[in-house]
This record gives structure tokens, C-alpha cells and sequence, in this order.
């Protein structure tokens, strides 16, 4: 079910302005599961350019209008809740864009901290546009789904969101990817080019959306394979889960491998350097090694996963002081504090 939109204040739009404006830097970089180009390497390139034509002052103007045919918003809205937008790409109909988005959705709810959070703001848009989004293989490692910035825009431009996850659910075939991003919004391309029907089928698509979302919220990579080029987010071991040596390690996770000794550890291997440091040897972000398949995140990752939702996706009033440590470790996050 689907209810209308309201119509929006003017200051929406300007924050959507800077939605926006992300946006399009990010849908040409991008990152595989696991992965391709670094999108950091994309932002640097083009920064200078995106602020020399825009005009702030201006309000962002969308050529498409919010209707019920394209758009279904949530019945009950979290106003501080996670907002995950679902961006079809040539499906046929909505009962199947329902049906794949739906069965994700409640897959992924089997696994924590997804399991124990409940403010999920669930936004769908199925554009009765064609040709949006493509299949790139030219200069890339593996075929990447590709969708245009202003036509993308164009339909988000109409949501009411300042923050959010992007998850184009495709009928195309690609290596499914998704932007190494911690607080700023960002992308998600899911490759579904059958109806998931079967229960075991969706839940192996939910592992991999799992490990998707974990890189929208900063999760490295726990293996040696990365398929992203040297340099940028994908290869960086600044946490949470990827850290430089053994001695920062200790310093990020100690306490946890103190509490888990069982599980969590100083194993080498993650970021694609043989030698940085990951706290699991099998987790959700290790899908490529060979490890047996685990339906779970681990100690380190689940906990700074709850953090991010508790403290930037929920009703609860959190305070800098409330946890210094992980404020000043993850400084994008103090944009969340009251």
C-alpha cells in the first residue's frame, strides 16, 4: 500500500539540492561488491568542477511529477528512521518489484542489527521512464550497472528525504556493487534478474544485499580479492573493521576480542592488503574467500552498525559526550548528535 505525498517546504528543497548534488558524483563512481572505480578518486576529480556550474541558490526543479503510479511511500513514518529508497530497473510490474523488494527486506531482518532495529522508512520508485540505467563493460572489471544522474535525480528529487540509501533493484545482469560511504548518502545496485521466489533464493540475495549495506554504512571488505583498483575508500584501513596493524587493532577491537576471544581476533587480510588486520576470519563482508558462509557480521561490525543506527537513525537523543570514543574515531557522525 501506498499513501500520497504531501506537498513540500521550499527548505526541503534545498536540502534536496545538496541530495542531489551527491548524487551525481556518486552514480559514475562506484565501487563492486566487490568493486570498481573508488568513488573518493571520482569526488576529487570532479569537486571543483560540480561547484564551478552550480548556482546554491537555486532550487533543484524535477521534470517529473509525484504520482501513485511511480511512487510508494510508507504508510507510518519514522522521522528519524533509516530511509531506503528502491529504484526499479526494467521490471515488468509492480507485484514483481514488490515481491523481490519485500522479500529482501524481510530476509535481511533475520540478521542483526538489522533483526533488532525497527525504524525503517521503506520508499519505492518504479519510473515509467525506459533506459535510465545500463550495463557498462567497456574499461570496466566487471560489468557494472550504470543509471544517469538527471533522470535518477529527477525522480528522487520528488521524495522527502535529506538522508538516505539508494538500492536500484535490476532485472539487468552486473556484479552487484555499492559506494563505500559512511553518513553521506549513497547507491546500492542490485542485480535481480529473476523473480525471487524460492525462500532459500532470497535468502542468499538478503546475505548479499547484508554485505552491500554494510559498505553504505563504511564496512571494508574482510579479503585479500578486492576488485577495485589501488587507492580510495575500498582500500583504506580506517575501520571499523579493517585496521593498519596489530597495535591499532588492539587499540579499535580489544575489548571485544577480550569479551569473544572464540571469534574475534587479529587476522591478517581485508581492504585487499595481505597484511592490514580484520577482527573475524568469516563474516558477511568476507563472501569471496572460500570461508564458510556466515549469516552474521560479527562482534566489531554489528556493534558499530547498532551505533550508527541508535545514534543517527533513531528517535533517542544522544549527546558527543554519550560516546567520545566512536564521535571522534568517526567524525561525519557528530553531524547526528543533538
Amino acid at each position: 500500500m501506498a499513501t500520497n505525498a504531501t506537498k513540500q517546504p521550499a527548505n526541503i528543497w534545498r536540502l534536496l539540492f545538496f541530495v542531489t548534488i551527491t548524487l551525481v558524483i556518486l552514480a559514475f563512481g562506484g565501487y563492486y561488491l566487490s568493486k570498481t572505480k573508488p568513488v573518493a578518486n571520482l569526488i576529487n576529480k570532479t569537486k571543483t568542477t560540480v561547484q564551478g556550474w552550480v548556482n546554491p541558490n537555486k532550487v533543484p526543479k524535477s521534470s517529473v511529477k509525484f504520482n501513485t503510479q511511480e511512487y510508494h511511500n510508507p504508510q507510518k513514518l519514522n522521522l528519524r528512521g533509516l530511509n531506503l529508497v528502491f529504484f526499479s530497473d526494467q521490471y515488468a510490474n509492480w507485484d514483481e518489484f514488490n515481491n523481490d523488494s519485500d522479500a529482501l527486506i524481510t530476509q535481511l531482518k533475520t540478521i542483526e542489527p538489522w533483526k533488532s532495529y525497527n525504524s525503517y522508512n521503506i520508499y519505492k520508485i518504479k519510473p515509467e521512464k525506459t533506459g535510465i540505467c545500463y550495463v557498462k563493460v567497456q574499461d570496466e572489471r566487471k560489468p557494472a550497472l550504470r543509471c544517469n544522474p538527471t533522470d535518477t535525480n529527477d525522480y528522487l528529487a520528488n521524495m522527502p528525504l535529506e538522508k538516505f540509501k539508494l538500492i536500484v533493484l535490476s532485472r539487468q545482469e552486473f556484479q552487484s556493487w555499492a559506494n563505500i560511504s559512511r553518513y553521506e548518502n549513497t547507491g546500492i545496485f542490485f542485480s535481480a534478474p529473476k523473480v525471487l521466489k524460492d525462500k532459500s533464493e532470497q535468502k542468499v540475495n538478503a546475505l548479499l544485499l547484508a554485505h552491500l549495506l554494510g559498505h553504505g554504512f563504511g564496512l571494508k571488505d574482510e579479503e585479500i580479492y578486492v576488485i577495485a583498483k589501488a587507492g580510495g575508500a575500498p582500500h583504506t584501513p580506517d575501520g571499523p573493521n579493517c585496521a593498519p596493524d596489530v597495535a591499532t587493532a588492539k587499540e579499535w577491537w580489544g575489548d571485544l576480542a577480550a569479551k569473544y576471544p572464540e571469534v574475534v581476533g587479529n587476522f591478517k587480510g581485508c581492504a585487499g592488503n595481505k597484511d592490514y588486520i580484520k577482527p573475524t576470519e568469516s563474516s558477511i563482508m568476507n563472501l569471496n574467500t572460500g570461508n564458510a558462509v556466515m549469516y552474521s557480521y560479527g562482534p566489531v561490525s554489528e556493534e558499530y552498525l547498532k551505533k550508527v543506527l541508535n545514534y543517527c537513525y533513531s528517535d533517542k537523543s544522544i549527546k558527543y559526550s554519550d560516546d567520545k570514543t566512536f564521535f571522534d574515531r568517526y567524525p561525519e557522525y557528530q553531524a547526528c548528535v543533538k
